[in-house]
């Protein structure tokens, strides 16, 4: 009898746990259906708004806009020179600058003196440095 109600709690809360993972897979794929039925539509918003731009885009819409508000018109012949009639510009060794930046003022030394057998931290004599020794 023991064995039998044991058994019946198991399975009532396996056939619980089984329920919750259920509803919870039907709410995901929901909210997954819903998510493609949203990209479905925004890529044919962008659709409709490509086939928009080309169609506001297109060169003789432009031109007869441009004509009518804009009052433009094509360039005459006689306002385009072939490339020997513009001056070329001469080079100079230097070019002049355009603004003269100050000279930038040169830091000043500063001796460090130490006694001619003192070694520093990393026990380096710095006598023997300062003379081009290798060894310290």
């Amino acid at each position: 009898m023991r064995m039998i109600l044991i058994g019946a709690v198991v399975l009532a809360g396996l056939g619980t746990t089984l329920y919750q993972v259920k509803t919870g897979i039907d709410a995901r794929q929901d909210q997954l259906n819903d998510l493609k039925l949203t990209i479905a539509a925004t890529k044919r918003d962008i659709a409709v708004l490509e086939a928009e731009w080309a169609y506001l885009s297109r060169p003789e819409r432009i031109m007869s806009l441009s004509s009518s508000l804009l009052n433009m018109e094509p360039i005459s012949q006689d306002r385009i020179l072939p490339l020997d009639a513009i001056p070329m510009r001469v080079m100079s060794e230097k070019p002049t600058p355009v603004f003269q930046l100050p000279e930038p003022e040169k830091p000043k030394a500063h001796a460090i003196k130490h006694s001619a057998t003192t070694a520093d931290a990393k026990g380096v004599n710095i006598k023997a440095v300062l003379d081009g020794e290798d060894k310290p």
